[in-house]
């Protein structure tokens, strides 16, 4: 990079590297800006922002917090970097700060605007981040299950369409036992955006809807619970969790022992096609969850002392799936 460069002409292309995600390149005109301009605020919380990605987490938070002390009073999303990169109160401090300064911004634009909107979002997201500090790492803290209760009170108010606000407080509620509002949170979170078009921002990530099924599962919500599954399975189908799931739910159901013994057996039976699939889908793009693909092959164990695999019917399941994915994968394509 040549010497002619200036910070001004440095910034747009920092900023062209992050959107294509070329954080590599992205770094190298930071660390060549911050030479010039190494006491510049924006340039510090860039750098930082960059870092973040690299994993260079302690050089971030020098510069994060760098950038905080030359401007403590504006800019939110320094107060949100720093969050990320913290634990315990001293995060929550940080997100704190972040949610008073938003709220002092979505003050100053007009109300109903997407701006407005946006900001909104953003500060509901920050106060799910301390509840769950609280349901965590701070849980022992004498004053958690109030700050908790505070937090997602705050989130619904300036965020009342916002479904994780209601996914974490069924959460919470689960925590406390109180699982008939548990149940009504998640089909209040549940309703914001299952009947959106796929692609609609309204719609938690694929990570959120997982961590919803969990939460049904636990709650015994079956039928809510295959419903998100689906729509998972249509977006994206090689995924290790989305499997694992899938034979999680239909074990439960063939434990239900209420239910006709051969009904019993085909739930366990789907179970086992599902959990398999998992397990194979872990040999190829593999998980950090090694405790679920353990748990997946306990049961797959569990469910042939019961009902005994027949190797040609397995096989044949295989094959059949694989050719299925590949003609959903085939007609998604020609969509």
């Amino acid at each position: 990079m040549s010497a002619k460069y200036t910070v001004a002409d440095l910034v747009p292309k920092i900023q062209q590297n992050i959107d294509a995600m070329d954080y590599p390149m992205a770094y190298a005109f930071c660390k060549k800006a911050m030479e010039m301009e190494p006491s510049n605020v924006d340039l510090l919380e860039v750098t930082g922002q960059v870092e973040m990605e690299l994993s260079l987490f302690a050089e971030a938070r020098e510069h994060i917090l760098a950038a905080i002390r030359q401007n403590p009073n504006s800019g939110y999303s320094k107060y949100m970097y720093l969050g990320q990169l913290s634990v315990e109160m001293e995060a929550i401090g940080a997100f704190q700060k972040g949610v008073e300064l938003m709220a002092t911004e979505r003050n100053s634009v007009p109300e109903g605007s997407e701006e407005a909107r946006i900001l909104a979002s953003k500060m509901a997201g920050a106060l799910c981040s301390m509840t769950e500090i609280y349901l965590t790492d701070c849980c022992f803290e004498p004053e958690a299950e109030q700050k908790c209760e505070e937090f997602l009170q705050q989130a619904q108010q300036v965020d009342p369409e916002n479904p994780e606000v209601y996914q974490l407080l069924a959460s919470v509620r689960l925590s406390q036992s109180r699982n008939e509002e548990a149940a009504a949170a998640l089909e209040k979170s549940m309703q914001l955006w299952i009947d959106k078009e796929f692609g609609d921002p309204a719609i938690p990530s694929y990570d959120a809807r997982l961590a919803l099924v969990k939460l049904q599962l636990e709650m015994g919500m079956f039928p809510a619970a295959f419903t998100v599954l689906e729509g998972l399975q249509k977006e994206n189908d090689q995924v290790v969790d989305l499997w694992y799931l899938y034979g999680w739910s239909y074990y439960c159901l063939g434990e239900d022992e209420s239910m006709p013994n051969e009904d019993r057996q085909a739930n366990w039976e789907d179970a086992r096609d599902c959990l398999e699939l998992a397990v194979k889908l872990y040999k190829t793009v593999g998980t950090d969850d090694e405790a679920m693909v353990e748990h997946a092959n306990e049961l797959i164990q569990s469910i042939n002392a019961v009902v005994p695999p027949s190797a040609p019917e397995d096989e044949t399941f295989a094959d059949d799936a694989e050719a299925e994915y590949e003609d959903e994968d085939e007609d998604a394509m020609e969509m």
